[in-house]
């Protein structure tokens, strides 16, 4: 018996979930705060739909930081699933999430939405979209797609959520699903509670000039739909977003 629940103990141990602990991320910035927030709240709901929690931070600077799910120690890339953050100093600037299994990507995806509003989004409302992009790719798996992402559009006053599928991506047989997510400009969202403040006029950005010179980016004073969707047909190879793909790759 004592073997048994030493077993037992073991294996619990080895799980995902139980490498929340050992996920390193600094809080030092309001960004870095609102971002360790955010990832907890992401796991949390990636556990509960079944999936492997992000456990690995592979870099972490004051703008970047690239995590994934690795079960190898000594890992230098994540495996099937990556999350590139791009941060402010006091606001997370977009998420890219990156899935190479479309029969996967509804569950991962839906738990980084539903941990935009933990508090009052339901699971069925999170997995809604994603499962229909994903049964897209899944039903002609060598056509791809991408959202347009207007750039002169980027950080307003509530979320938006942009798609894409790259079959054969890098040559190697493997599909890989996308979700950008842009974040609001600071004080439209409360990374705990999922509240978003989009009803009044848009607030001026609490920034200290010097302090901050670096993380300074577009603010928009749109009001845009909640979680706001362009879809068109794949870019064409020298169109503005097709080198705007590549520069993120």
């Amino acid at each position: 018996m004592v073997k048994r629940i030493c077993a037992l103990l073991l294996a619990l141990l080895l799980l995902p979930g139980c490498c929340l602990a050992d996920l390193k991320l600094r809080d030092t910035t309001p960004a870095q705060k609102a971002l360790k927030t955010y990832i907890q709240n992401a796991n949390g709901f990636l556990s509960d739909n079944g999936e492997e929690v992000l456990n690995r931070v592979f870099d972490e600077q004051n703008t970047v930081v690239e995590l994934g799910v690795t079960v190898a120690d000594d890992a230098f890339a994540p495996e099937h699933v990556t999350l590139t953050v791009y941060l402010y100093y006091d606001t997370i600037n977009y998420i890219l999430l990156r899935v190479d299994d479309p029969a996967r990507f509804a569950n991962i995806a839906g738990a980084f939405r539903q941990a935009l509003n933990p508090q009052t989004m339901s699971t069925e409302e999170a997995l809604k979209v994603p499962a229909q992009r994903a049964k897209k790719a899944i039903e002609a798996p060598t056509d791809s797609f991408e959202d347009e992402v207007e750039e002169e559009k980027l950080n307003g006053t509530n979320f938006r959520e942009f798609y894409a599928y790259f079959p054969n991506q890098y040559y190697d047989g493997v599909n890989w699903m996308q979700l950008m997510i842009i974040f609001p400009i600071k004080g439209y969202w409360n990374e705990e509670t999922g509240i978003t403040d989009n009803e009044s006029e848009p607030k001026t950005p609490d920034r200290d000039s010097d302090q901050d010179a670096e993380y300074d980016g577009y603010y928009s004073t749109d009001d845009y739909e909640h979680l706001r969707i362009f879809t068109t047909a794949t870019p064409e190879p020298d169109s503005a977003a097709a080198e705007y793909d590549d520069f993120y790759k």
